[in-house]
């Protein structure tokens, strides 16, 4: 059997089915390039727009992320659609049958017949001869009436129309914008193609700075960052940047870093294109925007929150001039170890001469270090890299000006600020304390000095600027105060002795003499008459190893020094002034030299020294009569109180055996309270009776000691002041009286207990009658003393008499002798 022959396409249907696939790809083709560039146009403007409008409401650039993203995602899908719209499409293989069916349902005409010959031809299945001749009659029919189809009518246009149309619309209006708005085309270019974050051209800019204080000091942000101190106000500049337009107002957004906190407020002008705002007490970091017309600065300011530069501790290390001792010494070399003062508040107080280090420790690293006073000003600036700075030491006059300047470099600055070179933190400077008695000559030699002199007293600021570009808003106040070596100081009084004496007197002295590093020398100086200067005269103990503290003293014993006068030869009549001098060892503005109180004394006789102690013995005896006489008052008002208690016991008994009067409680009533009045009379006369006898004792031991001091004192005048006053006067008031107290008191007591009283009050009387005893024997014997001083004082009379005598015989002789030359004619 023979195979059947296969039906072939004519030529004519093979090229109408190759130009429709060409036509399908064309078409394909223009309509996806033109739905791309549609989609290109459409992110283009979107892009566009979404940016202006961004700008519009918050006059901010979009962030630099989402412009990338949008491009990103843009460029993903126009690949995506490139694919898909393009490539996939395009790539796409187009069956014969399927473009047949195409074409048959375009043209109905074709009545199946395209399509049943190419599936006839593409099957090869077997036909009888009837069937193969009817179906290459109807391939011939088909590839004749394929001449004639227009296949432009196979396509439906419109999609691809709208898409071209879309795309020249879109494309027409890009090319537009590109040729008359060629800043917006470039600003769009900045920010989609090349990512810039400031691409906007605006007509504002504003610059934000920073008015530190003190001093008003306008400082920039560096990278978009400004440190500022804890707790200070922060001052905001806005210049409006040059060759800009100023706007009429300015926003101030601020946002705390922490979250917890913000705020929006208009600025305050402070002339064209200025604007002003503080923000008091800053605590924590803050973002700051500013807006004005059409700026708004994309990225924030911030402003980072540190500590404030302080001096956490200021020393001075001390030595003291060498002559006070102050300072310990080293054994091995000898030198002294200064002494460390750590300077509590404000002031501090040290030696005027000290030479110290002032040692300053700051919280962090410092760059500029100003110490300033009224007549001196030092800076500590360490040289930075690529910045000039400068470190100097600077006098100033009276009025605050610079008169003289000396810059501190290398190893002196290196002294002071330490071996860093860009930063210290514990500046140590040399000082030396001076008066202002002192001139400054170094502000004339134009060098700088070992140590610096700095005037005691004066008020001192020290100003601190540390690494972060803060400078304390207020200095740190310090005062150094000087103590003054003061002259030393004397306190003497006189012992036994008066400001009569005789030739022969000793003058005892007694007191001490102080000062703050010690007492150089000491001695005794004196005037005799009309004397100018004064003449001196050695202790017999002089002070030793500069003491602080100096007793007069001869010996453990002698608890006084004593200046004689006998050596003097010196005349009844003549004066004589006496003091102590003393001087300090201050080598560098001293010594300094102090006389104590000044004694005066006159030279008297004995006799007439003696007449003076009369007179003082005669106002002591009646002193004591006066308190004889008292304390014999009490003892007669204790003994009528007896009788009174008496009186009350007689009572007591006839109540107790049942006998009654009216009149018999009231008597008692009066009897407890006259009782009790007297006990407090007498126990408070006893005890100022005891005072004054005290006095008296004492009185009488001056007495004494004044005879033996100016040589007058006999062993019979001695012995009787001794033993017949001085003795029983002691026991009087040592023994005799706290006895009566005691006992008084206990009087006292048992009328406020309301015991018994009378066996008190019988021991009190019989105590005050032994002390008035003792006491007339004292009267007594004064009696005696002052006849022995009246008999002197009349002696003495006699020889006054004797002396006026004299003078008046001599005057009446010399008066005579006249007459009689005048009678001879010899006058």
């Amino acid at each position: 059997m023979n195979e059947p022959s296969k039906i072939t396409l004519p030529q004519e249907i093979t090229d109408l089915l190759n130009r429709l696939r060409g036509k399908i790809r064309r078409y394909i083709l223009l309509e996806g390039v033109a739905r791309l560039l549609a989609v290109i146009g459409l992110i283009f403007w979107a892009s566009f727009l979404v940016d202006w409008g961004y700008f519009q409401l918050s006059h901010f650039e979009l962030p630099v992320w989402f412009r990338a993203s949008l491009v990103l995602i843009s460029v993903s899908a126009i690949l995506v659609l490139a694919v898909s719209l393009l490539l996939f499409r395009l790539m796409k293989k187009m069956r014969r049958k399927a473009l047949a069916l195409v074409l048959e349902r375009r043209f109905p005409e074709l009545n199946d017949r395209l399509a049943t010959a190419i599936e006839l031809h593409e099957t090869q299945e077997p036909q009888n001869a009837l069937t193969r001749a009817m179906l290459e009659r109807t391939v011939h029919e088909v590839a004749e009436g394929s001449r004639q189809l227009p296949l432009e009518d196979v396509f439906d246009k419109r999609p691809l129309r709208r898409a071209f149309l879309c795309a020249l619309a879109l494309c027409i209006s890009i090319l537009t914008l590109a040729v008359f708005n060629q800043p917006a085309m470039a600003r769009w270019a900045k920010g989609y193609l090349e990512l810039k974050t400031d691409y906007w051209n605006r007509e504002t800019g504003l610059v934000v700075k920073v008015i530190a204080q003190p001093g008003d000091r306008v400082k920039e942000f560096q990278d978009q960052i400004y440190k500022h101190g804890l707790g200070n106000d922060l001052t905001l500049l806005v210049e409006t940047a040059d060759g800009k337009q100023a706007p009429e107002r300015v926003q101030l957004t601020y946002r705390m870093q922490s979250g917890r906190g913000g705020g929006r407020t208009v600025m305050s002008r402070m002339g064209e294109g200025r604007f002003k705002h503080t923000i008091t007490d800053l605590l924590e970091d803050i973002q700051v925007w500013v807006s004005g017309n059409d700026y708004t600065n994309p990225e924030p300011y911030t402003i980072e929150i540190v500590e404030n530069p302080v001096l956490d501790q200021i020393q001075l290390s001390c030595v003291y001039p060498p002559y006070m001792g102050l300072n310990q010494v080293e054994p091995a070399s000898g030198k002294p170890v200064p002494d460390l003062l750590a300077v509590q508040g404000t002031q501090i107080s040290i030696p005027v001469n000290t030479e110290f280090d002032l040692i300053s420790s700051a919280n962090k690293p410092i760059t500029r270090y100003l110490f300033e006073t009224d007549r001196l000003k030092l800076q500590l600036e360490p040289p930075q890299e690529n910045s000039q700075t400068e470190s100097y030491l600077a006098w100033k006059n009276p009025q605050g000006e610079i008169v003289s300047q000396v810059e501190i470099t290398g190893p002196q600055l290196s002294q002071m600020c330490g071996s860093d070179q860009l930063q210290f933190q514990i500046p140590q400077i040399p000082f030396t304390l001076i008066s202002e008695s002192k001139p400054q000559s170094e502000a004339q030699s134009g060098a700088l000095p070992a140590r610096i002199p700095l005037m005691a007293d004066e008020p001192i600021r020290i100003y601190l600027e540390d690494a972060d570009g803060l400078l304390v808003t207020e200095p740190i106040r310090l005062s150094i105060n000087g103590i003054v070596d003061q002259p030393p100081k004397i306190d003497t009084q006189l012992k036994g002795i008066g400001k009569s004496i005789t030739r022969k007197a000793m003058i005892p002295v007694q007191g001490t003499i102080t000062d703050d590093y010690g007492i150089q020398a000491a001695r005794f100086d004196f005037l005799v008459d009309e004397d100018k200067n004064f003449r001196p005269r050695p202790f017999r103990k002089k002070p030793s190893e500069r003491p602080r503290e100096f007793t007069l003293q001869r010996n453990d014993r002698e608890e006084w020094e004593r200046f004689e006068v006998l050596p003097l030869d010196l005349k009844v009549g003549q004066k004589i002034s006496l003091t102590v001098h003393a001087e300090d060892a201050d080598n560098l503005s001293g010594p300094h030299q102090v006389h104590g109180e000044t004694y005066h004394f006159e030279i008297v006789t004995d006799e007439e020294l003696l007449s003076q102690l009369y007179s003082k013995e005669l106002n002591l005896r009646k002193r004591f009569e006066q308190i004889f006489k008292e304390v014999t008052q009490t003892r007669d008002e204790l003994s009528e109180r007896i009788e009174q208690l008496k009186q009350a016991e007689s009572i007591k008994a006839k109540q107790k055996q049942g006998q009654s009067d009216p009149k018999w409680n009231d008597t008692l009533l009066e009897i407890q309270t006259a009782v009790a009045v007297s006990a407090d009379r007498s126990l408070y006369g006893s005890r100022k009776n005891a005072t004054e006898t005290a006095s008296i004792v004492e009185s009488f031991h001056d007495i004494r000691e004044e005879l033996v001091n100016n040589g007058v004192a006999t062993a019979q005048i001695l012995g009787r002041i001794d033993d017949k006053i001085l003795k029983p006067l002691t026991m009087i008031h040592e023994q005799d009286f706290p006895e009566v107290d005691q006992h008084l008191g206990l009087l006292r007591l048992a009328i406020e207990k309301q015991n018994d009283p009378l066996p008190e009050m019988q021991t009190s009387i019989e105590l005050l009658n032994a002390m008035l005893t003792r006491m007339q024997s004292v009267l007594d014997e004064m009696q005696d003393l002052l006849e022995f001083h009246e008999a002197i004082e009349m002696l003495k009379n006699l020889i006054e008499r004797e002396k006026e005598l004299t003078e008046e015989t001599k005057k009446y002789r010399k008066n005579k002798l006249l007459d009689r030359l005048k009678g001879l004619g010899l006058e």
